[in-house]
């Protein structure tokens, strides 16, 4: 059996060849060919690629119709509270548990530099909301921006068609979204393309979900087992359970005691990489 691992990124400044970093930290345990691994960047659909590695400009800025703009104002700032709040509880808790649940934290000490020069509670990218949001908000109010993004998956994913491949698909962030979406659309579009696996790391999914072309949470049919991971501290990751149907799902330390959304890359994130996202894929 031939493994394909298909890789999509999440929010953010990504250009081809991104998964090459990804690449080298899995395959310390995989020990794969380059031609076992399969990049989706979807990205390009927001910031032309012309000039990076030589690449020509193929790629055309979706712009939103007036009334999408209003709808994207309103649902980014709904999103924006939904996930600031999460990360205040967070944050607090963890104030609580070192013994300061007395203290009082004035904002400025929360989302940034307090005035004793000391770090915010927050990670530094959540005080912008385009660092967290930013274009994807466009993919949830406009129609041919889902469809262009969701193509770019689709370009990836049509040539792996095959009984011989086992194609397991690594998604993260928003790029989760992007995934189970995808997956919808070829139930009808390519009913023979089967995914053994779909990992979702740090997922939104349960953030978006009344956004979503299919509302019910169901696992997509043409994937045999969904599994999916969140590091403790997550402020966009979390439990899918009850609203999708995961069949496994995993709350795991935050590797490093960092950014916890960053973390399942992180190389010597055993605990992810080796013990749940390698065994998954070669049991």
């Amino acid at each position: 059996m031939v493994h394909r691992i298909v890789w999509i990124h999440g929010i953010g400044q990504y250009s081809p060849g991104y998964s090459v970093e990804w690449e080298n930290t899995f395959n310390r345990y995989f020990h794969f060919s380059h031609s076992n691994y399969v990049e989706v960047c979807w990205d390009t659909v927001f910031h032309p690629i012309g000039g990076i590695r030589g690449l020509e400009v193929d790629e055309v800025t979706i712009e939103l119709t007036p009334q999408e703009q209003l709808a994207e104002a309103e649902i980014r700032k709904d999103l924006q509270a939904i996930v600031l709040a999460r990360a205040s509880a967070l944050a607090l808790s963890t104030v609580s548990a070192r013994g300061r649940d007395e203290q009082v934290i004035e904002w400025s000490e929360f989302a940034g530099i307090a005035a004793d020069g000391r770090r915010g509670l927050l990670p530094a990218w959540l005080s912008q909301p385009d660092a967290f949001l930013g274009d994807f908000v466009k993919y949830l109010v406009s129609r041919r921006v889902r469809h262009a993004v969701k193509e770019k998956a689709k370009e990836r994913l049509r040539p792996l068609v095959s009984s011989e491949y086992s194609t397991s698909i690594v998604a993260h962030s928003w790029g989760t979204v992007v995934a189970y979406e995808t997956l919808l659309n070829l139930e009808v579009e390519l009913p023979s393309l089967q995914s053994t696996n779909l990992v979702t790391l740090g997922s939104p999914l349960w953030l978006v979900r009344h956004f979503l072309d299919e509302r019910s949470g169901r696992k997509p049919g043409n994937v045999a087992n969904w599994v999916s991971i969140h590091a403790r501290g997550d402020v966009i990751g979390s439990w899918l359970s009850p609203g999708f149907q995961v069949d496994k799902e995993f709350e795991v330390p935050n590797f490093g005691g960092g950014d916890a959304h960053g973390s399942y890359f992180a190389p010597g994130n055993e605990a992810v990489q080796r013990d749940i996202i390698v065994q998954t894929i070669l049991r």
